[in-house]
Protein backbone atom coordinates (compact mmCIF):
# COMPACT_ATOMS: atom_id res chain seq x y z
CA UNK A 1 0.00 0.00 0.00
CA UNK A 2 2.79 2.42 0.92
CA UNK A 3 4.62 1.66 -2.33
CA UNK A 4 1.51 2.62 -4.32
CA UNK A 5 1.29 5.94 -2.48
CA UNK A 6 4.99 6.55 -3.12
CA UNK A 7 4.58 5.72 -6.80
CA UNK A 8 1.54 8.04 -7.06
CA UNK A 9 3.38 10.90 -5.38
CA UNK A 10 6.43 10.40 -7.66
CA UNK A 11 4.19 10.43 -10.74
CA UNK A 12 2.51 13.62 -9.49
CA UNK A 13 5.91 15.25 -8.97
CA UNK A 14 7.01 14.11 -12.45
CA UNK A 15 3.88 15.52 -14.09
CA UNK A 16 4.41 18.84 -12.32
CA UNK A 17 8.12 18.97 -13.19
CA UNK A 18 7.58 18.12 -16.88
CA UNK A 19 4.72 20.60 -17.18
CA UNK A 20 6.71 23.40 -15.57
CA UNK A 21 9.76 22.61 -17.74
CA UNK A 22 7.54 22.84 -20.84
CA UNK A 23 6.51 26.33 -19.72
CA UNK A 24 10.12 27.43 -19.33
CA UNK A 25 12.12 28.99 -22.19
CA UNK A 26 13.11 25.79 -24.02
CA UNK A 27 13.35 25.15 -27.71
CA UNK A 28 10.21 23.77 -29.36
CA UNK A 29 11.54 20.22 -29.40
CA UNK A 30 12.25 20.42 -25.64
CA UNK A 31 8.76 21.80 -24.96
CA UNK A 32 7.22 18.98 -27.06
CA UNK A 33 9.19 16.33 -25.19
CA UNK A 34 8.26 17.90 -21.82
CA UNK A 35 4.57 18.05 -22.72
CA UNK A 36 4.68 14.43 -23.97
CA UNK A 37 6.39 13.21 -20.82
CA UNK A 38 3.95 15.23 -18.67
CA UNK A 39 1.02 13.66 -20.58
CA UNK A 40 2.41 10.11 -20.21
CA UNK A 41 3.08 10.68 -16.50
CA UNK A 42 -0.44 12.12 -16.05
CA UNK A 43 -2.01 9.02 -17.69
CA UNK A 44 0.09 6.78 -15.42
CA UNK A 45 -0.93 8.92 -12.44
CA UNK A 46 -4.61 8.50 -13.32
CA UNK A 47 -4.26 4.71 -13.66
CA UNK A 48 -2.38 4.43 -10.38
CA UNK A 49 -4.94 6.68 -8.67
CA UNK A 50 -7.75 4.42 -9.89
CA UNK A 51 -5.93 1.40 -8.47
CA UNK A 52 -5.50 3.23 -5.16
CA UNK A 53 -9.17 4.20 -5.12
CA UNK A 54 -10.23 0.59 -5.79
CA UNK A 55 -7.79 -0.73 -3.20
CA UNK A 56 -8.98 1.81 -0.64
CA UNK A 57 -12.61 0.95 -1.40
CA UNK A 58 -11.86 -2.77 -0.95
CA UNK A 59 -10.08 -2.07 2.33
CA UNK A 60 -13.01 0.02 3.54
CA UNK A 61 -15.49 -2.65 2.46
CA UNK A 62 -13.46 -5.35 4.23
CA UNK A 63 -13.29 -3.22 7.37
CA UNK A 64 -17.06 -2.69 7.25
CA UNK A 65 -17.64 -6.41 6.68
CA UNK A 66 -15.31 -7.30 9.56
CA UNK A 67 -17.11 -4.85 11.82
CA UNK A 68 -20.47 -6.32 10.79
CA UNK A 69 -19.11 -9.82 11.39
CA UNK A 70 -17.90 -8.82 14.86
CA UNK A 71 -21.30 -7.33 15.68
CA UNK A 72 -23.03 -10.45 14.40
CA UNK A 73 -20.72 -12.67 16.45
CA UNK A 74 -21.40 -10.51 19.50
CA UNK A 75 -25.16 -10.74 18.93
CA UNK A 76 -24.93 -14.51 18.44
CA UNK A 77 -22.83 -14.86 21.59
CA UNK A 78 -25.35 -12.77 23.52
CA UNK A 79 -28.22 -14.89 22.19
CA UNK A 80 -26.39 -18.07 23.19
CA UNK A 81 -25.80 -16.68 26.68
CA UNK A 82 -29.47 -15.73 26.99
CA UNK A 83 -30.46 -19.23 25.83
CA UNK A 84 -28.12 -20.78 28.40
CA UNK A 85 -29.61 -18.60 31.14
CA UNK A 86 -33.07 -19.53 29.94
CA UNK A 87 -32.18 -23.21 30.19
CA UNK A 88 -30.56 -22.82 33.62
CA UNK A 89 -33.23 -20.68 35.23
CA UNK A 90 -36.09 -22.14 33.22
CA UNK A 91 -38.16 -19.13 32.36
CA UNK A 92 -41.01 -21.54 31.86
CA UNK A 93 -43.61 -21.35 29.16
CA UNK A 94 -46.20 -18.72 29.78
CA UNK A 95 -49.91 -19.33 29.92
CA UNK A 96 -52.51 -16.95 28.59
CA UNK A 97 -53.64 -14.41 31.18
CA UNK A 98 -57.02 -16.10 31.70
CA UNK A 99 -55.51 -19.57 32.27
CA UNK A 100 -52.89 -18.24 34.67
CA UNK A 101 -55.50 -16.32 36.66
CA UNK A 102 -57.74 -19.41 36.79
CA UNK A 103 -54.85 -21.54 38.06
CA UNK A 104 -54.03 -18.97 40.72
CA UNK A 105 -57.66 -18.66 41.81
CA UNK A 106 -58.04 -22.45 41.97
CA UNK A 107 -54.90 -22.82 44.03
CA UNK A 108 -55.88 -20.05 46.43
CA UNK A 109 -59.36 -21.53 46.82
CA UNK A 110 -58.00 -24.99 47.48
CA UNK A 111 -55.43 -23.71 49.93
CA UNK A 112 -57.85 -21.52 51.87
CA UNK A 113 -60.47 -24.25 52.35
CA UNK A 114 -60.95 -25.32 55.96
CA UNK A 115 -59.81 -28.79 55.01
CA UNK A 116 -56.50 -27.31 53.91
CA UNK A 117 -55.03 -27.29 57.41
CA UNK A 118 -51.72 -28.89 56.56
CA UNK A 119 -50.28 -29.29 60.06
CA UNK A 120 -51.50 -32.88 60.14
CA UNK A 121 -53.12 -35.20 57.68
CA UNK A 122 -55.32 -33.59 55.06
CA UNK A 123 -58.95 -34.50 54.87
CA UNK A 124 -59.58 -33.17 51.37
CA UNK A 125 -60.93 -35.55 48.84
CA UNK A 126 -58.69 -37.24 46.29
CA UNK A 127 -60.09 -35.21 43.40
CA UNK A 128 -59.37 -31.93 45.23
CA UNK A 129 -55.84 -33.12 46.02
CA UNK A 130 -55.29 -34.07 42.40
CA UNK A 131 -56.65 -30.72 41.16
CA UNK A 132 -54.47 -28.89 43.68
CA UNK A 133 -51.40 -30.91 42.64
CA UNK A 134 -52.03 -30.28 38.93
CA UNK A 135 -52.56 -26.56 39.54
CA UNK A 136 -49.31 -26.38 41.54
CA UNK A 137 -47.42 -28.21 38.78
CA UNK A 138 -48.86 -25.84 36.18
CA UNK A 139 -47.83 -22.77 38.16
CA UNK A 140 -44.39 -24.24 38.84
CA UNK A 141 -43.86 -24.54 35.11
CA UNK A 142 -45.30 -21.10 34.39
CA UNK A 143 -43.98 -19.03 37.27
CA UNK A 144 -41.47 -21.10 39.23
CA UNK A 145 -40.98 -22.30 42.77
CA UNK A 146 -40.64 -18.87 44.38
CA UNK A 147 -43.98 -17.71 43.02
CA UNK A 148 -45.82 -20.81 44.27
CA UNK A 149 -44.27 -20.66 47.74
CA UNK A 150 -44.78 -16.93 48.23
CA UNK A 151 -48.03 -16.23 46.37
CA UNK A 152 -49.96 -19.51 46.59
CA UNK A 153 -48.76 -21.14 49.79
CA UNK A 154 -48.23 -17.70 51.40
CA UNK A 155 -45.06 -18.90 53.11
CA UNK A 156 -42.45 -16.43 52.01
CA UNK A 157 -39.85 -14.72 54.14
CA UNK A 158 -39.22 -16.45 57.46
CA UNK A 159 -41.52 -19.31 56.56
CA UNK A 160 -39.64 -20.03 53.31
CA UNK A 161 -38.22 -23.39 54.44
CA UNK A 162 -41.62 -24.49 55.72
CA UNK A 163 -43.15 -23.48 52.37
CA UNK A 164 -40.47 -25.38 50.49
CA UNK A 165 -41.18 -28.51 52.57
CA UNK A 166 -44.92 -28.11 51.99
CA UNK A 167 -44.38 -27.77 48.24
CA UNK A 168 -42.21 -30.89 48.26
CA UNK A 169 -44.97 -32.75 50.16
CA UNK A 170 -47.49 -31.75 47.52
CA UNK A 171 -45.20 -32.88 44.70
CA UNK A 172 -44.33 -36.14 46.48
CA UNK A 173 -48.00 -36.93 47.07
CA UNK A 174 -48.77 -36.30 43.40
CA UNK A 175 -45.90 -38.51 42.27
CA UNK A 176 -46.93 -41.25 44.73
CA UNK A 177 -50.49 -41.22 43.40
CA UNK A 178 -49.34 -41.09 39.77
CA UNK A 179 -51.04 -37.80 38.94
Amino acid sequence: MADRWLKTNCLLAGVTAFWLSALSPLPQIGKGISYSLALVAAVQLIQESRRLIVQDARRSALAAMNQELEQTEFALHTQQQEQALYEVYGAAPTYPEEVEQELKTSLEHLYKEPSADYTGETSASTSDDKAFYLAVRGLLEARGETYVIEQILKMGGRRWEEGKRRLQQILDEGNRNGW
